[in-house]
């Protein structure tokens, strides 16, 4: 259960102290392998809908989390963000949490989603077959 809450702090960590283009593979992993656990732990390899869409929501969740734990550790070390056509610090901040929660955690969402549906699918494949 504590699989997003933990990557979502160590990606945030990362992603402030560690070289991100060198580590992508490793920490999209990681944040992916969290997803999944919490997403298992909550709603098994049930179909349907809402699990699914909860597995969608726990990776925009986790990725925002994320993204917020950089925002306050860049912050906190003094930084600023470097994109002032965006308007404010705080707007800025609000901005990357924003476009890392959709564009990273919903596509990592809809991947769990479909790691958990596989057992299910290949269940009702050899039925038929």
């Amino acid at each position: 259960m504590l699989g997003a809450p933990l990557v979502a702090l160590l990606g945030g960590m990362s992603a402030e102290w560690l070289d991100f283009r060198a580590l992508r593979l490793p920490l999209l992993l990681m944040v992916g392998l969290g997803v999944l656990a919490t997403s298992y732990a909550i709603s098994g390899s049930r179909t349907g809908v809402r699990p699914f869409l909860r597995t969608v929501a726990v990776g925009a969740v986790t990725w925002s989390a994320a993204e917020a734990v950089y925002a306050v550790i860049h912050v906190a070390g003094g930084e600023r963000f470097q994109a002032e056509r965006f308007g404010p610090q705080w707007s800025q901040a609000i901005g990357l949490i924003a476009a890392h929660g959709l564009f990273l955690g919903t596509p990592t969402g809809i991947a769990a989603a479909l790691m958990l549906y596989a057992p299910a699918l290949v269940r009702r494949l050899r039925r038929r077959g």
